[in-house]
């Protein structure tokens, strides 16, 4: 059964903002969008871009390189030229703490 790991402080990742971590041995991307913490794999499904390197807007992040858009609510691709989703992952926040649970 998968586990919860802490990756970081909610005052880590201002609103708007991203952070990557390897968490269990994956990376991944943590983005704040409205207080609410998203966490999905931090690589391109097109280009294997490092998307932390991209940018967040609303719901979506955006890969640096060709500008692929994803949620981050489901991974679901929303502007290719990526047509494989995102892998995504459970969060919660406990005490100020960022959790992440890796399948």
């Amino acid at each position: 059964m998968a586990e919860f790991h802490k990756v970081a402080d909610v005052n880590e990742i201002p609103e708007g903002g991203m952070k990557a971590f390897e968490v269990d041995h994956v990376p991944v991307v943590i983005c704040n969008v409205d207080g609410k913490f998203f966490a999905v794999a931090d690589e391109c499904t097109h280009a294997f871009e490092p998307l932390h390197t991209g940018s967040v807007s609303g719901k979506e992040i955006i890969c640096p390189r060709h500008h692929a858009r994803f949620s981050l609510e489901d991974g679901s691709v929303i502007t290719p030229p990526a047509v494989v989703p995102l892998d995504t992952y459970e969060v919660k926040v406990e005490n100020g703490h960022i959790y992440v649970r890796i399948e």
